[in-house]
């Protein structure tokens, strides 16, 4: 009778396990519909720029982490601030099928496909940005090096530097080439550009060829050239401005100067009886003297404007020259008389051999302007320009006579004329090759030159 419940326990103990095999299998089929449930329905995060997806992480922070070890990249190459010209887009997808990127390789693909700004500082000039540099102390030592330029360029005691421009510094994100060096800043600033055109003076150059090769008016030229002492004399190699320098910066600089000067010795003329009236001889050398002048001077960008004498000091009185002028006339050798004086005046130069050249007539000094009048009766048969000789009227008065008045100011006569003895027939001036005002009388004979004072009246 105790078999039977033996094997009644036998049986139910063989369906019990197999409920126990079931129930796990059920379990694991639960485990991966929920695994696979997770997996549908958990989120990555795409990343993009510009609208193009650079790849996928699984968590939004390590973008974060991206973003900020990009800008400690940047931030120690270019030695300022970054942020990144683009926008960096974070947006969560489902997970199912998608690569999910190490952060090396995300960081990789940002790097390659970002640009940056870097934080400069802008140089505002009366509401206008002139130069962009790396920090507001370059900007700073930009515009004192600018102030200290003009302050350089002239001597004496600084009494103050103004400027007349509003000036402003902004803090800027921009391009890092857009940054400029603290010279080519301050170059900008004094020139109105980073390049200036110039051209170095070659022998024989004058202004107007220059101009004219260059295409721009003398005018232009001149303008551009302040620093020129003498607009005729040209240094060689000496560098000239092609464009007028335009600084954007207005600096005033106000100083005290001390410098001497000289002064200018006063010549004194005695007469002297053995000499003749187109001689002279210097009895006494003169010396200029010496003054020491202090002045207030103000320079607007390098260019003097205006001074005020505050005193004068005589270091050196100058020493008077003392000249003594001929008085002896020399008799007409042929005693006619037929010509007339051009004008009344001394003779500072008389016919024949001067130095190495043969001077063909008598120079008489007279003020610019005064009348030169007709040596005597004929045709005038030249009035005109005439190489050294300037302003040149010529008289024929016939028998092979003629008389020759040069360097004139103005000539009154034209060609063809007939004038009388004692017409007025131009003016004295310093035309052609000439120092003074004076006029250059000749009478030729047949074409050759002559000594004029055989022929004038005494």
């Amino acid at each position: 009778m105790k078999l039977p419940r033996v094997e009644g326990f036998y049986f139910w103990g063989r369906a019990d396990h197999k409920r126990k095999i079931l129930i796990i299998a059920l379990c694991c089929v639960l485990a991966a519909l929920s695994t696979i449930a997770f997996i549908i329905n958990r989120n990555v995060y795409a990343v993009s720029v510009d609208g193009k997806t650079l790849g996928n992480v699984s968590d939004r922070k390590i973008v974060d982490r991206i973003k900020e070890d990009l800008k400690s990249k940047y931030r120690d190459r270019l030695g300022s601030d970054i942020e990144f010209s683009q926008e960096i887009q974070v947006t969560p997808v489902r997970a199912l099928g998608k690569k999910i990127d190490t952060e090396q390789q995300l960081f990789e693909k940002l790097d390659k496909i970002l640009s940056v700004q870097v934080k400069a500082v802008a140089i505002e000039i009366d509401g206008q940005q002139i130069a962009l540099v790396k920090d507001r102390q370059t900007a700073e030592a930009v515009l004192q090096e600018v102030k200290n330029y003009y302050v350089n360029q002239s001597p004496g005691e600084l009494i103050k530097v103004e400027v007349s421009n509003s000036i402003e510094l902004a803090e800027k994100f921009t391009n890092p080439e857009r940054i400029m060096t603290a010279e080519a800043a301050k170059d900008l600033i004094l020139k109105g550009s980073v390049e200036m055109a110039t051209y170095k003076v070659k022998q024989g150059d004058t202004l107007w060829d220059i101009a004219r090769a260059q295409g721009i008016s003398l005018d232009e030229l001149i303008k551009a050239n302040p620093q020129l002492k003498s607009e005729d004399r040209l240094a060689l190699g000496e560098v000239i401005n092609l464009k007028e320098v335009k600084p954007l910066l207005n600096v005033t600089v106000t100083k005290k100067v001390t410098y001497q000067e000289p002064i200018a010795y006063k010549t004194e003329i005695i007469k002297d009886d053995n000499l003749w009236k187109w001689d002279q001889k210097v009895k006494q050398q003169g010396e200029n003297g010496t003054k020491e002048v202090a002045a207030q001077v103000v320079y607007k960008n390098g260019v003097k404007v205006q001074q005020q004498v505050l005193g004068e000091k005589v270091l050196k009185e100058p020493v008077t020259r003392i000249v003594a002028r001929g008085t002896k006339a020399q008799v007409a050798f042929r005693g006619s008389g037929r010509f007339l004086w051009p004008l009344v005046g001394t003779v500072t130069s008389p016919f024949g051999r001067r130095g190495g050249e043969f001077h063909t007539g008598i120079d008489v000094a007279a003020d610019r302007g005064t009348p030169i009048r007709a040596s005597n009766a004929g045709t005038v048969t030249f009035a005109g320009r005439r190489g050294t000789y300037g302003n040149l009227v010529i008289i024929d008065h016939g028998g092979g006579y003629e008389t020759w008045y040069a360097h004139a100011n103005s000539i009154l006569v034209s060609v063809g004329d007939r004038v009388e003895k004692g017409q007025q027939v131009a003016t004295v001036g310093t035309t052609g090759r000439t120092t003074g005002s004076h006029v250059h009388f000749e009478v030729r004979l047949n074409g050759k030159p002559q000594n004029p004072l055989n022929y004038l009246s005494r």
